[in-house]
């Protein structure tokens, strides 16, 4: 994250987990994994820029960490101060284009002289926000709340206990037995740590650090996918400008295999505005929920905000000109849609018509007039936040759920058997894997889908049927 690049850099790229606390190396051999191992970024205009609140980002934004609640985008970066140092800020806006002209807030209630890094995540178990981060006291740290759009109400700095090999880029990722820290340390090593603890102990509890993987630099990141189920580890590197490497595992605590050395890196960026960024550096991919799972929907389909510049000589590395912005393995027209993300549903195998309310039915119609008919904003799930729920545009506070096999626009009465048929699972198209189908939460194994252009949730059954249950998210 703030390490300057100084030093010899290492040739091999070694697979090297060392067990943790007893995991086999088994667990993490994945044949075939599905994703695309070099795909084309394509690269949007910057979002959050630099000196926006003078003098905490004066140099550079960096680092950023974001989730969608409560009907906004809330990120938190790193500013690299006009008198040194590095300090942690916030913004949020509604869209990602929001962020262009929305305030950047110094983090005063933590407002120690060094903070930085930050990871974000819900903790559901707690019920509280979790800003994971390095800092000049602990080392890693931690501040919770329990209202993430408030920047004064953060406690902390606090300790997470960690020690050994210690450094900075610290995130934590959970399954539903253990949580998980990883870190790079500052010994100049090119080594990714991991500690593993019970998930009813965090945020301590931290067992010794083991080598999660050898021969990388810093920023590492894991996610899981919920398309495959399959475990994914960025970190990034600097042996050809600054790029990402993508591993994988069937376990978010390794043992890792390599995908790809340079996954996202200047050579695969293709530029739908100017050309801002050669770098793909310390980022966060836009994941499908807030909670401590760390899910994305598909590792072949993401949204990954990213630090960038056009040139990495010149100031110190402190100086160095970082601005925030978008990039996305996936072309235009094909998109998963980031929560938050206004969005109509096209037909699979009838592509003039769009899923719509009409009496507050659902359905599928051609020429929708009133157009925001067939608009939805897309939520996580009410049930599960690694699901999603699709709120109405002209009707806010109504989502589309399930009742009688019929699916409904129908007002959120905030009881779970609501929550529940109205969330979804997002899942690769029945009919084709570039489009979507949407599985329901409270009904597995059934899907949303049109008869008779009726909107219908039921099992599929066929190449029709899973025809009927394809979407495109526009």
């Amino acid at each position: 994250m703030l390490a300057a690049a100084t030093g010899a850099i290492a040739v091999s790229c070694v697979v090297g987990p060392e067990e943790i606390e007893g995991e086999s190396e088994e667990a993490g051999s994945l044949e075939g994994a599905a994703a695309i191992a070099n795909p084309t970024w394509y690269v949007d205009a910057p979002i959050l820029y630099k000196a926006k609140a003078e003098p905490y980002d004066h140099y550079a934004v960096k680092d950023p960490t974001i989730v969608y609640s409560g009907g906004k985008y809330h990120m938190f970066y790193t500013g690299a101060n006009a008198s040194g140092g590095w300090q942690m800020l916030y913004s949020s806006a509604t869209t990602m284009e929001g962020f262009r002209t929305a305030p950047h807030i110094y983090l005063s209630r933590i407002g120690e002289s060094y903070f930085c890094a930050p990871q974000v995540f819900y903790f559901e178990p707690h019920n509280l926000w979790y800003l994971v981060y390095q800092d000049g006291k602990h080392g890693a740290a931690y501040a919770t709340t329990s209202n993430i759009a408030d920047p004064n109400s953060w406690s902390g700095p606090k300790s997470l206990g960690a020690s050994g090999n210690m450094g900075w880029d610290y995130y934590v990722i959970c399954d539903d037995a253990s949580c998980y820290l990883y870190n790079t340390p500052d010994d100049g090593s090119r080594r990714l740590y991991v500690r593993k603890t019970a998930r009813g102990s965090f945020p301590g509890g931290w067992g010794s650090p083991s080598v999660a993987i050898t021969d990388t630099f810093e920023g590492a990141h894991v996610y899981k996918s919920l398309a495959d189920g399959q475990y994914y580890l960025i970190v990034e590197d600097l042996k050809d400008n600054r790029y990402y490497e993508l591993w994988t595992s069937a376990s978010a605590g390794g043992p890792w295999r390599q995908i790809a050395e340079k996954w996202a890196w200047r050579g695969n960026l293709v530029y739908n505005a100017d050309r801002w960024t050669t770098s793909v550096s310390h980022g966060e991919l836009i994941r499908a929920g807030v909670n401590q799972k760390l899910e994305i929907n598909d590792i072949n389909r993401v949204d990954f905000l990213i630090q960038g510049n056009l040139n990495l000589s010149g100031p110190p590395y402190q100086q160095l000109p970082w601005d925030l912005g978008v990039i996305r393995n996936y072309a235009a027209g094909s998109t998963t849609t980031p929560v938050g993300t206004i969005r109509q549903l096209q037909s699979y195998n009838f592509q003039s018509r769009y899923l719509r309310h009409q009496g507050f039915r659902a359905r599928i119609d051609e020429a929708v007039s009133p157009v925001q008919d067939a608009q939805f904003r897309v939520v996580p799930g009410l049930a599960n936040s690694s699901a999603v729920s699709f709120e109405s545009v002209n009707f806010p506070g109504r989502f589309l759920r399930h009742r009688g096999g019929e699916v409904w626009l129908d007002t959120n009465d905030g009881s779970s058997g609501f929550r529940g048929d109205a969330t979804w699972h997002r899942r690769p198209g029945l009919a084709n894997s570039g489009w979507s189908s949407f599985e329901s939460y409270s009904a597995p194994g059934q899907y949303m889908r049109h008869s008779g252009f009726l909107m219908i949730v039921g099992a599929v059954s066929g190449s029709a049927q899973q025809a009927d249950a394809t979407f495109r998210e526009q």
